[in-house]
């Protein structure tokens, strides 16, 4: 009888440890957003360049059609919010950079939208983050504190406001 308590309780306790998410980080709103550390190609060092800033941070994938269009419109959300107080930060997680490089030219996503790819960024980045395919935004305040996890555009205009 106690085998089959012992078997339950480690069923139990499988099952519950699969729905943690992975990282190092709980991502809660209000609590200091992870860091993002880049590889020396890309365009910016560390998110600390953006100090004074909102930053929205967008992962999304070339093969994910819903994430390509959310990237699209955070787009051109960037381009009727004044870059002085917010920046735009796009993080292609597939490995190839020319695809996602093409991808951003089609969609006619802004200039002033930092573009990134996997390889700018440490594999930490997307497991501090949650993030395994992309299709994920995080809104992040000035001082580096989370603001919003999937942020809305309405969500994102009221902040920056």
């Amino acid at each position: 009888m106690k085998t089959k308590y012992l078997f339950f309780s480690l069923v139990i306790a499988a099952f519950l440890s699969s729905s943690i998410p992975v990282g190092s980080h709980s991502l809660n709103p209000g609590e200091e957003a992870p860091s993002i550390v880049l590889s020396s190609n890309a365009r910016i060092n560390s998110l600390k360049d953006l100090d004074g800033k909102y930053v929205v941070v967008n992962f999304w994938s070339a093969s994910d059609p819903e994430s390509r269009i959310a990237n699209n419109r955070l787009g051109n959300l960037a381009e009727s919010l004044p870059s002085s107080k917010v920046r735009f930060v796009s993080i292609c997680t597939d490995s190839d950079e020319s695809l996602s490089s093409e991808i951003m030219k089609a969609d006619g996503i802004p200039s002033s939208v930092i573009s990134l790819n996997a390889s700018d960024i440490t594999a930490e980045v997307a497991e501090d983050y949650q993030v395994a395919t992309g299709n994920r935004s995080f809104l992040i305040d000035p001082f580096g504190n989370l603001v919003s996890v999937s942020p809305s555009e309405e969500a994102i205009k009221t902040v920056i406001s």
